[in-house]
């Protein structure tokens, strides 16, 4: 009887190992599914940390290499494809869908805008706070979605219906747009939000774990296209958005039309008296009619002109004789030699009859080469009286633009002539708030000889004070910058050559007028 039970039970032991081994070669010989069909099957892990991807890098702001743009451009792409997975699974995941898809589309629009002269406006405009402010609204309600969508899945998968990582991401974000708010630049409370804010994705993603391990699953919901055909779309549509801003809306649209020839025998008499004081023909071929009407009874004129380039030049060496005065040493030094000066700006100024002394003060400039219009232009002016107080504003702001073309001279007026108030960030004294003459505008390519002046009065307020006028002419020199700026805009934010796109040279007019002489300086 024991031979018999233990036969048996040695039968039944082999039996087993023979079933095993049997079991592990069939493991063997078949090959595992690839991990987009397990995907395909329980999409839980890969959507649900896709979607807190695209939070975390929604977050993120580095002002570096275009990262500000880039990460949330991913982090919106990544919500996107995560909740569209995860969109059949209950009515708030359904909800991030749509509020990820809206913000998509937001964020296109914004990278989008950037390609052209006019985000600047729209921002400042009461359309771009209200934009500014519904991407909030779009995060906050995608959060508070978030936390009960993760609470129903729990519930379902028999777990305790908890998500104090999503409450806290609420509480989160709401604490950081009160400190927008109020404009709160401090250390401290940011080092602590950055460092709750990795405590907060890091709770997330155990709880994603959490329900990973614990065997919930869900049948991805079927969709038309592919999340790499998606992902494709939304990428062509953004290269073909920004190419058209860059194309068509990277200038302002101006009013060019033929210049009127017809003179008056007065006009010309008020001519012919201003060459014979040594004002330049050729710039006063220039002046629209009313300018030079009111430059009847001129008594004096005065002329300086300066030559600009707007090219690298050629580097040369160049022997100089010692100088004990500079403390330069003879021999042999490198220097910038420029064979081609594009830019030609002329002050003049008219000295006008009057009970006090007035002057009618013109800034001319000229492009004798053309180096490429490619967006914008501005210029700035400082007039007499901004820096001296010697000097009255006489008002009679003026000017026009110019250039030639087939042997026919057209104008147009300044897009924008007139005095702005703008606020300007200087390295030793903070925020500034100025008043300054702007004038913006865009030249042709198809042309020559693109020209214009600005021309003011001022008026003497006191004696002993010289004219010191100020004309700042910034240009743009390459199409490519992003977000893009124009040259007025940049010139408000007070850099000279600070961004490769513009380049901006100075100009005076300085003299000190006696009933003598005039002293050019």
């Amino acid at each position: 009887m024991r031979n018999a039970d233990w036969d048996r039970e040695n039968k039944s032991s082999v039996s087993s190992e023979s079933e095993a081994a049997f079991d592990r070669l069939l493991a063997q010989s078949i090959p595992a599914p690839p991990e987009d069909i397990i995907a395909g099957i329980t999409p839980w892990k890969k959507a649900m940390n896709r979607a807190l991807t695209g939070i975390a890098l929604n977050c993120v702001t580095l002002h570096f290499l275009y990262l500000q743009y880039l990460l949330p451009a991913i982090g919106a792409l990544l919500c996107l494809l995560g909740f569209r997975a995860l969109r059949r699974e209950n009515r708030w995941f359904r909800s991030c869908y749509a509020l990820s898809l809206l913000q998509t589309v937001s964020l296109l629009f914004r990278l989008i805008l950037n390609t052209t002269i006019y985000q600047q406006a729209f921002y400042a405009s009461t359309a771009g706070t209200a934009l500014s402010l519904g991407a909030f609204i779009l995060n906050f309600i995608l959060f508070f979605c978030l936390w009960k969508g993760l609470i129903a899945v729990k519930e379902k998968a028999g777990l305790p219906p908890r998500a104090r990582g999503a409450g806290s991401l609420i509480l989160w974000y709401l604490f950081v747009f009160l400190l927008a708010l109020v404009s709160y630049n401090g250390l401290i409370i940011g080092l602590l939000l950055i460092a709750a804010y990795i405590f907060i994705l890091r709770s997330l993603f155990r709880l994603s774990k959490e329900l990973d391990e614990a065997g919930y699953g869900i049948q991805s919901a079927p969709s038309r296209l592919s999340d790499w055909s998606l992902s494709l779309l939304l990428s062509l549509f953004l290269l073909a958005g920004g190419a058209c801003g860059y194309l068509f809306f990277d200038s302002y649209p101006m009013e060019w039309s033929p210049a009127a020839e017809a003179e008056s025998p007065d006009l010309q008499k008020i001519e012919e008296h201003l060459i014979s004081l040594g004002f330049p023909e050729e710039i006063l071929a220039d002046l629209t009619a009313e300018d030079l009407a009111a430059c009847e009874g001129a008594l004096r004129v005065v002329t300086d002109v300066h030559e600009y380039p707007f090219n690298e030049g050629r580097i040369v060496q160049e022997y100089r004789e010692g100088d004990p005065e500079l403390q330069l040493e003879a021999g042999y030094y490198q220097t910038t030699v420029y064979d081609v000066r594009e830019l030609t700006i002329t002050g003049i100024a008219v000295e006008l009859p009057g009970e006090r002394e007035q002057w009618k003060i013109f800034h001319h400039f000229l492009w004798t080469v053309n180096p490429g219009f490619c967006g914008t232009e501005s210029i700035q002016l400082w007039p007499a009286y901004h820096l001296d107080e010697g000097w009255a504003n006489g008002g009679q702001l003026s000017g026009q633009l110019l250039y030639d073309k087939d042997g026919v001279t057209f104008t147009s007026s300044y897009h924008y002539l007139g005095s702005q108030t703008y606020t300007s960030q200087s390295i030793f004294w903070g925020p500034q708030t100025s008043t300054d003459i702007f004038a913006s505008f865009s030249l042709p390519n198809d042309g020559e000889r693109q020209r214009g002046y600005i021309s003011y009065l001022t008026e003497e307020a006191a004696d002993g004070y010289i004219i010191d006028s100020w004309c700042n002419y910034t240009h743009q020199q390459t199409w490519f910058q992003y977000p893009v700026q124009t040259a007025i805009d940049r010139r408000m934010a007070g850099a000279f050559n600070q961004n490769g796109a513009f380049l901006t040279v100075q100009d005076a007019l300085q003299f000190y007028p006696t009933e003598e002489e005039i002293n050019l300086y």
